[in-house]
């Protein structure tokens, strides 16, 4: 009778565990919005300027900029490490996106040196450009953002940060010209 309960119950585990990956492997389908956030996994080397404003002065900067997914493919985290300008040889920003499928939006945060941080969304590509709006946070203001990003082929892109500061009027803060590379010079701190 052990024998017969027994293998009755290996035969119910067994297939208990049948089911189970099926399962599991459905839970974890990504999302194809995902693509938004793959597209920028690599390393790149974005050129700008980061406009005069109340927190600072303008600067030239050239900074690496090192995309990766992670959580089996599920957010893309990245970080800004600053090659020429104000910070040389500091990490100035560290950062993560996702497609939140409840809210249909891509949401996106960047901390920055300082504490500040910015938060915003977007609802993903429109045709070559994809356009974050939402807040940056410094100290004890929350002022609106518009972060657009528009593609240079497959592997080169121009991005244009808008803040509004207390006056309610928009102003460049920050643009620059952003390349892919690899090799040698994805890992190079001087160019």
């Amino acid at each position: 009778m052990k024998m017969i309960i027994l293998t009755f119950a290996l035969f119910a585990v067994s297939a208990l565990a049948q089911g189970q990956p099926a399962k599991a492997a459905a839970a974890q389908m990504l999302p194809e919005q995902l693509s938004t956030e793959k597209w920028f996994v690599g390393t790149w080397i974005c050129e700008g300027t980061q406009h005069a404003s109340p927190v600072g002065p303008g600067a030239k900067f050239t900074d690496r900029f090192s995309f990766s997914m992670t959580l089996r493919g599920s957010w893309l985290i990245y970080q800004i490490d600053q090659l020429k300008g104000p910070v040389k040889g500091k990490q100035t920003l560290i950062g993560s996106s996702t497609w939140d499928a409840n809210a249909k939006v891509h949401v996106r945060r960047d901390m920055n040196i300082g504490g500040s941080r910015v938060d915003v969304t977007s609802p993903g590509w429109d045709g070559d450009k994809l356009v974050y709006t939402g807040y940056m946070i410094i100290g004890e203001e929350k002022l609106p953002v518009k972060h657009t990003l528009t593609k240079k082929g497959d592997a080169a892109y121009d991005a244009y940060l808008e803040v509004t500061g207390a006056d309610a009027k928009p102003a460049m803060w920050e643009e620059e010209s952003c390349k892919k590379v690899r090799g040698v010079r994805a890992t190079t701190p001087n160019l």
